[in-house]
């Protein structure tokens, strides 16, 4: 003899719901928790890394990988300045890392005497003081906006290259405005 006693139609609905809200739940709790804790968020001011980033959006610092791994060359960063007298977040590409050399000829860049690739700005560029050999010591990043015409960044002596402790974390996602939403490469 069998007995089939299946689960009333009622039942598995709510179980259904009450799962999809408890999971929700969790995801909205641990992004809440990773946002607080582990990163930050900036509204970004200013257009020298457009087209990747641009005046007016928002994005998501990770403040933890750093922690972790060593900063690369290219990875978008997010730092401390005070160049306009009050302390602001900046937002720019590192091309340069410590114990290198880095120069600036014909908008090409060398580090230690070798030309990189520069994929992520086309055309003439000013050099500024990194005509000249620049040094990066110890702890210190040579950086530049993507938009090198609209950039103030290390090429300038009024900025210079800046420091591992100034450095907040990687910027790594767009998340205003909606239609924009997406990772930064």
């Amino acid at each position: 003899m069998s007995y089939f006693n299946p689960k009333p139609m009622r039942n598995v609905l709510t179980d259904t719901i009450l799962k999809w809200v408890v999971d929700v739940t969790v995801i909205v709790a641990a992004a809440v928790f990773l946002i607080i804790f582990l990163g930050d968020k900036i509204k970004v001011v200013g257009n020298s890394m457009s087209d990747k980033v641009k005046s007016g959006q928002e994005i998501l610092i990770d403040k933890i990988s750093y922690e972790l791994r060593d900063i690369k060359r290219y990875d978008v960063i997010v730092y401390k300045s005070v160049l306009s007298g009050q302390e602001e977040y900046v937002v720019k590409r590192v091309i340069g890392l410590p114990g290198e050399e880095i120069q600036i000829v014909d908008s090409k860049i060398y580090i230690n005497g070798e030309e990189i690739e520069d994929r992520y700005c086309k055309g003439n560029f000013e050099s500024g003081s990194a005509g000249s050999t620049i040094k990066i010591n110890d702890n210190e990043y040579f950086v530049m906006g993507d938009n090198r015409n609209l950039s103030q960044d290390s090429r300038f002596e009024y900025v210079g290259n800046i420091k591992r402790s100034d450095i907040l974390g990687r910027a790594w996602l767009i998340i205003s405005p909606f239609s924009k939403i997406g990772m930064i490469k």
